[in-house]
């Protein structure tokens, strides 16, 4: 019996004592990163939130808000040489999944404009486009334009 690749990777709840490790991968994965604050009150106030570790590095996370009607995606990273394989489509499947099971009617997310390999993954999933957010993002040119998207669960 051979073990996959994806066995090795592990879910698990966020936890404070990971901060230092997700504050690093999101300097590594965005020109215009959460600060260490955001992502420690998203931990201690309990947003809904997943690491993906490989063996014990950090390979990959997602913050979300899971309520009753909706559900909200804030931020999923995937570092880069781990992407393409499946950790991105695992962290949105675990939101859908937990949105279900809460009764939540629908994920709504920000996506660049300019972000086509998320848009590409999110369209994947029936993601739709229902609005755009103007100048939502910081950017190397001052601010950049966002996509609202929405599931319908």
């Amino acid at each position: 019996m051979s073990v996959r690749k994806s066995d090795l990777y592990n879910y698990i709840p966020m936890s404070i004592k990971d901060l230092n490790k997700i504050y690093d991968l999101e300097l590594e994965s965005y020109d215009f990163p959460w600060t260490k604050e955001i992502l420690r009150d998203c931990i201690l106030y309990k947003y809904d939130s997943f690491s993906v570790f490989f063996n014990e590095n950090l390979v990959g996370y997602v913050i979300a808000k899971i309520t009753y009607p909706e559900t909200h995606i804030l931020n999923l990273t995937v570092k880069k040489n781990f992407r393409k394989k499946g950790i991105g489509k695992s962290l949105i499947e675990l939101i859908i999944s937990e949105a279900r099971l809460r009764s939540s009617e629908n994920i709504l997310l920000e996506v660049r404009v300019g972000n086509f390999e998320a848009q590409s993954l999110y369209e994947k999933y029936n993601f739709q486009i229902i609005g755009t957010r103007k100048n939502y993002y910081e950017s190397e040119n001052g601010r950049e334009d966002a996509y609202v998207l929405k599931l319908d669960l």
